[in-house]
C-alpha cells in the first residue's frame, strides 16, 4: 500500500481524534434512552410505526452516526454546552434518524439545537426551466426556448410529469420543471427528439410578500379574499381578523365569482377558515350561524386520528382545550379516529354558486392546504387550483413542541394523523407530505397579469 493510499485511510480517523470529547456520544446518551419511551408517547408517527415493528437499534445506529459525523462536520462551529454536547449536530442526528427509519413523511417534524430547526422531510422546490411546448395530438413540441441547442418543432420524448400547464399570453402552454429538496441553480437534462440535452433551470422566486393577515377586495364583479395565515399572527390582531371575516361572510354569495389567494399563508387552524365555508354554504348569518359552524367543522374532521396517550391528553387539558371531557372518555384507547357525524351540513344546494379560484404558492402550508382541500371537496367542480405546487405538510398535525430532560433539545412532533381525512379523497389531487397539491394551471412568480387575464377570460 503506497503512503498515498494510506493518508486516505487514516485521514478520517485523525479527524475523529482531532475532535476529542466533541466525537463522543456518551453525552447524549441518557436523552437517546429516554427517545425509546418518550417518542411513541407524543409522536403519532413513531406510535404507529412501533405497531409495525420499529428497529430501534437502527434508529439510534443513524442518530449517533450522524452526531458524530456532525460535530466534525457541518455543525463544528456550534457551541458545545458544559455537558460536551453540540446541540445543533445532535438535532441534525434525530433528523436523520427519522429520514432513515420512518416510512412515511411528516413535514410537520424538526428537531431545533441553538441555533436552528432541522426537518427531516423538506419540501420539494420548483425549478423551472425557459422551454415551453404547444400540446399536439401527437405530444408536445417546443414553442419557445432560449437555448441555442434547443429549436422550435423539437418534439418531447421524456417524463410527461415534468410539463406544467400555464396561460401564458392568453395561450395554454406546458413548461418543462423539475422538482427537487436542494435550493440551488442547476443544469439539468431534457429529452427532445430521444435525445438527452442539456438546459439550464433555476429556483423560482420563494420570498415571502408582506401583508395584512386577512383582506379582501372587488373588482370588476369579482370578489377577492387574500388570507396570509390561518392563524392571527399577533394577539392584537384578533379581533381585526374576526371583523375582516365576518365582512366576507355576509358578502361573499353576491358573488359569482371568488378568488381566495393563499399564498405565503403557512397555516394555523382550519376553524380560522369554516366561518368562511359555512357562510358559502348556508348563505344565512343568522342566529343558527354558530351552530352551522360547528357542524361544518366537525364534519370536516371525519377521518382524523389522535393518539390518545396520557402525555397528549394532559397536554390539551392543560391548555385548557375544550375537549377535555372528550379525552377523558376516550383515555383507554390508544388512537381515536373521527367518525362522519350524525349532523351533517346540507351539500345538495349550497348558497354559492359561482366559480372559486384558489391561487397557492410553496409557502402554502399545513391548514391553509387543508382548506384547499375542504373548498375542493365541498364545490367540487366549482374550483380551479391556480398558482405552484402547495408546501405539502398536510399528512400529520397538532405539532407540539417538547424539550429533552437532559440536552435540553426541542423536539417538534404531531399526535395527529391527517392522511385519512374525508377531503382527501382520491379527487383532492393530495400527493402526500413534502408534494402537497399540485395546481392545474401552473403560475410562477411576477404572473399576476396572467393570473388576472385567465381569472377575467375563465370566470
Amino acid at each position: 500500500m503506497d503512503k498515498k493510499t494510506s493518508l486516505i485511510l487514516v485521514l478520517p480517523l485523525l479527524l475523529l481524534i482531532s475532535c476529542g470529547g466533541v466525537t463522543s456520544t456518551k453525552p447524549i446518551e441518557k436523552d437517546c434512552e429516554y427517545l425509546k419511551t418518550f417518542l411513541p408517547e407524543v409522536s403519532i408517527q413513531f406510535s404507529q410505526a412501533v405497531d409495525e415493528g420499529f428497529d430501534w437499534d437502527y434508529f439510534f445506529k443513524e442518530l449517533k452516526k450522524m452526531y458524530v459525523l456532525s460535530s466534525w462536520r457541518r455543525f463544528r462551529k456550534s457551541p458545545v454546552d458544559e455537558n460536551g454536547v453540540n446541540k445543533d449536530a445532535f438535532a441534525n442526528g434525530i433528523a436523520w434518524a427519522m429520514q432513515k427509519t420512518l416510512k412515511k413523511k411528516d413535514s410537520h417534524m424538526s428537531a431545533s439545537g441553538d441555533s436552528q430547526g432541522i426537518y427531516p422531510f423538506c419540501p420539494k422546490y420548483i425549478y423551472k426551466s425557459d422551454v415551453l411546448f404547444e400540446k399536439q395530438a401527437d405530444g408536445f413540441y417546443v414553442v419557445q426556448s432560449n437555448s441555442k441547442n434547443i429549436a422550435p418543432g423539437m418534439k418531447y420524448t421524456g417524463d410527461e410529469g415534468s410539463l406544467v400547464q400555464e396561460y401564458t399570453d392568453g395561450k395554454l402552454l406546458y413548461r418543462f420543471v423539475v422538482f427537487s429538496e436542494y435550493l440551488k441553480k442547476w443544469k439539468t437534462k431534457i429529452n427532445l427528439d430521444g435525445k438527452d440535452k442539456t438546459i439550464p433551470v433555476e429556483i423560482d422566486d420563494l420570498r415571502p410578500k408582506d401583508s395584512e393577515d386577512i383582506l379582501f377586495e372587488e373588482k370588476d364583479g369579482v370578489l377577492t379574499v387574500v388570507i396570509k395565515t390561518m392563524r392571527p399572527r399577533f394577539e392584537k390582531n384578533t379581533e381585526a381578523y374576526a371583523a375582516t371575516r365576518e365582512k366576507i361572510c355576509k358578502v361573499i354569495n353576491n358573488y359569482s365569482t371568488v378568488v381566495f389567494d393563499f399564498r405565503d399563508n403557512g397555516g394555523g387552524f382550519v376553524e380560522s377558515f369554516t366561518p368562511i365555508l359555512t357562510a358559502m354554504i348556508y348563505g344565512e348569518i343568522d342566529a343558527l350561524y354558530d351552530d352551522r359552524i360547528r357542524v361544518v367543522n366537525d364534519y370536516l374532521y371525519t377521518g382524523r386520528v389522535e393518539m390518545m396517550t396520557s402525555t397528549t391528553a394532559n397536554r390539551r387539558i392543560l391548555e385548557g382545550n375544550m375537549m377535555t371531557s372528550f379525552y377523558h372518555d376516550h383515555k383507554n384507547e390508544r388512537y381515536y379516529t373521527y367518525p362522519e357525524p350524525e349532523n351533517k351540513p346540507d351539500l345538495s344546494d349550497k348558497a354559492f354558486k359561482g366559480k372559486i379560484f384558489v391561487i397557492t404558492n410553496p409557502f402554502t402550508c399545513s391548514a391553509a392546504e387543508y382548506s384547499l382541500a375542504a373548498l375542493k371537496y365541498i364545490f367540487k367542480d366549482q374550483v380551479i387550483h391556480l398558482g405552484m405546487k402547495t408546501g405539502g405538510l398536510l399528512d400529520y398535525g397538532g405539532a407540539y413542541t417538547y424539550i429533552l430532560p437532559d440536552t435540553k433539545l426541542k423536539l417538534r412532533l404531531c399526535f395527529s394523523d391527517l392522511s385519512g381525512l374525508m377531503v382527501l379523497d382520491k379527487d383532492s389531487g393530495w400527493r402526500g407530505d413534502t408534494e402537497g397539491f399540485y395546481p392545474e394551471y401552473w403560475f410562477f412568480s411576477g404572473d399576476e397579469e396572467n393570473i388576472r387575464k385567465f381569472i377575467m377570460e375563465t370566470k
